[in-house]
């Protein structure tokens, strides 16, 4: 009676591990097809970009085709491939507006660094973090900076200055120029509570 528990309760643990090993392996799968299909369709489509999870699909494609048409065979190939349930979304992008976009968030990242590198040889710069603004094609680029000091603050004015000047000392360097290309920005500095200081 014992060795017949026991080879019960053996078989019972293998039909689980190997039941929970395939499902893993389902998943992987399903990941794996899907990863597939987002492959073909940016071998097929000019796609700028694409992400997703376990129930949905974002793409930007070029506004040189139609968004209703990618989603449509992202769609058929997840059907064709018994992939159901995920909510697919196609954006179609301007290619200049993502240009700027892209030049810009750069632009921020380069501003980021310099106030990192400066955070260590000055306490005054400490906390000092750039944020991202939505860049439009039409409007200057808000170069927005937040500040760990108070608008309240008598020195806020004056503290706020000095991170300006420290901007515009960078845009003059000559990668800085070839990014902005000569668009129209405008730095705002924020205190810590996101109101502007300047």
């Amino acid at each position: 009676m014992k060795r017949i528990k026991a080879c019960l309760l053996f078989i019972c643990v293998t039909l689980l591990l190997s039941s929970c090993q395939t499902s893993k392996a389902d998943a992987k799968d399903k990941h794996e097809i899907v990863g597939d299909v987002l492959e073909n369709i940016s071998a097929q489509y000019p796609v700028i970009n694409y992400t997703g999870d376990d129930h949905n699909i974002w793409m930007d494609v070029e506004d040189t085709v139609q968004a209703s048409e990618v989603k449509k065979e992202i769609q058929q190939q997840l059907k064709e491939n018994h992939l159901n349930g995920y909510n697919v979304s196609v954006r179609a992008r301007d290619m200049k507006q993502v240009e700027k976009e892209h030049r810009w968030s750069l632009i921020d990242s380069y501003i980021f660094e310099k106030f990192r590198k400066k955070e260590k040889d000055e306490e005054k710069y400490k906390d000092v973090t750039t944020k991202l603004t939505n860049i439009t094609l039409e409007d200057p680029a808000i170069v927005a900076i937040s500040t760990p000091i108070m608008n309240s603050d008598p020195k806020a004015k004056e503290y706020a200055a000095q991170i300006q000047k420290e901007v515009e000392a960078l845009f003059q360097s000559k990668k800085m120029k070839k990014l902005i290309e000569g668009d129209a920005y405008k730095i705002v500095i924020y205190d810590e509570q996101d109101q502007p200081i300047n």
